[in-house]
């Protein structure tokens, strides 16, 4: 109990997930995702160039819920090879489906393009 009585111990697993995404037209691998607990990460194979108010989103098709999103930096070119962050929510369930979207943003931004859909 590293000398605290009153330290309780308890053995938590933590969920490590993967899930190759494959663009749903060419069956291609195009990004890798990867998660430890809350933690996520996604590392594109090929770097996508945002700009304006242009997006790239991960979601979560079982909980219809946006895990993970990166945007263009003030209008400027950005290089996305990977990203990362903390889901508030916790951890996603072995199973889950997700989708890789890209939106141009501004007045289209509701119309995203799946980019790669896998399974963690």
């Amino acid at each position: 109990m590293n000398g605290n009585p009153l330290a309780v111990h308890r053995e938590m697993t933590m969920f490590k997930g993967t899930a190759e995404l494959t663009d749903p037209e060419t069956g291609k691998v195009v990004a890798m995702f990867t998660e430890v607990g809350d933690k996520m990460k996604l590392v594109l194979r090929k770097p996508e160039t945002l700009s304006g108010t242009a997006w790239l989103a991960i979601y979560s098709t079982l909980e219809n819920d946006e895990l993970l999103a990166v945007a263009a930096n003030d209008s400027q070119y950005t290089v996305i090879r990977e990203f990362h962050g903390i889901r508030s929510l916790g951890a996603l369930t072995n199973g889950a489906e997700i989708s890789l979207t890209r939106s141009p943003g501004g007045p289209m931004g509701s119309l995203p393009v799946v980019l790669g859909r896998g399974t963690v």
